[in-house]
């Protein structure tokens, strides 16, 4: 599957420490630029493949809600969601995780899953294209590397 932006970074931690970091879409908030906060749904309690979640957003002034599903979810190596906006596919977005020794790669994606014409719309708006997300996800895996290695 190919995906539109993926950064890369190299942690000096191991993986369970950065799995911490990234392996529940709830704890998201803490890392993110964009997403502050999640909500669990339909009895979910923590990731699981078909999990549900409400993703809580924020750009400057603008607020928004998504709805979550994770898809795959392999404990220290990846998961991924796919997101939703007003019942419209959006975005899959994923970590994964390769062990490099006692250091860690980490690869965050995203892959624009929006029809033709919600693309259109989406991309005349300057904060909505794939740079602006590569942007927020190397701020994303910057403070990830800063968390993980300082324990």
């Amino acid at each position: 599957m190919a995906h539109d932006v993926v950064v890369t970074r190299t942690v000096d931690a191991p993986a369970e420490r950065v799995w911490d970091l990234v392996g529940d879409p709830a704890r998201i908030g803490a890392i993110s630029p964009e997403c502050h906060r999640v909500d669990w749904l339909g009895g979910a309690s923590g990731p699981a493949p078909g999990a549900r979640f409400t993703g809580h957003n924020r750009k400057g002034l603008l607020r928004w809600s998504t709805t979550g599903t994770v898809v795959d979810y392999d404990p220290q190596r990846e998961i991924s969601w796919d997101v939703e906006l007003l019942g419209q596919s959006v975005a899959r977005w994923g970590f994964r995780l390769t062990p490099e020794g006692g250091r860690t790669r980490i690869e965050q994606y995203w892959q624009d899953k929006r029809s033709p014409l919600a693309n259109v719309v989406g991309r005349a708006r300057a904060w909505d294209v794939p740079a602006a997300n590569r942007r927020g996800m190397e701020q994303t895996l910057d403070a990830i590397r800063r968390r993980a290695e300082q324990g």
